[in-house]
């Protein structure tokens, strides 16, 4: 049987989400922001303060290398850690005004690439939003409680 020339859809996701990120990161560049992080930085401003357990099920991002993130992030003055009064052996995650300056400086590059893709296909992103929401939350399903319970205990 032939094989199909149409990529799966789950290829053709992950595709997508090299190539977008490939603009970004040459956009951020050009304006000479260093683009690493910047997703997992904007994902501790909206959910903060946060613990690494649920930043680790929000991103899918396995807990040794979200670790190495964090300490990265802390590093640039970023990020600020802080006890967390719910839960002695954990930590919240907090963006510091230098990690705010950096978001803040990185969003008109988000815009332009956003601006720049919306012309070329001829409609709004905000549109896929609420498929991409749902997906995102249908993947974060399947890994399931198992997935749970082994990053609360790494």
């Amino acid at each position: 049987m032939p094989r199909s020339r149409t990529a799966n859809v789950l290829l053709e996701l992950h595709s997508t989400d090299r190539v977008v990120r490939t603009l970004v990161y040459e956009e951020l560049a050009r304006r000479g922001l260093a683009p690493d992080l910047l997703a997992i930085l904007g994902l501790i401003d909206i959910h903060q303060p946060v613990t690494p357990t649920h930043l680790a099920l929000e991103t899918g991002v396995r807990p040794t290398t979200l670790r190495d993130m964090i300490g990265a992030m802390i590093a640039r003055g970023h990020i600020r850690r802080l006890e967390n009064p719910d839960d002695g052996r954990s930590h919240l995650l907090t963006v510091t005004p230098k990690g705010r300056k950096f978001l803040d400086d990185g969003m008109p590059a988000l815009a332009a690439v956003q601006e720049e893709l919306e012309r070329r296909l001829g409609r709004s992103l905000e549109e896929l939003r609420p498929d991409l929401a749902a997906l995102r939350r249908a993947a974060r399903s399947a890994l399931g409680a198992d997935e749970e319970a082994r990053i609360r205990v790494t």
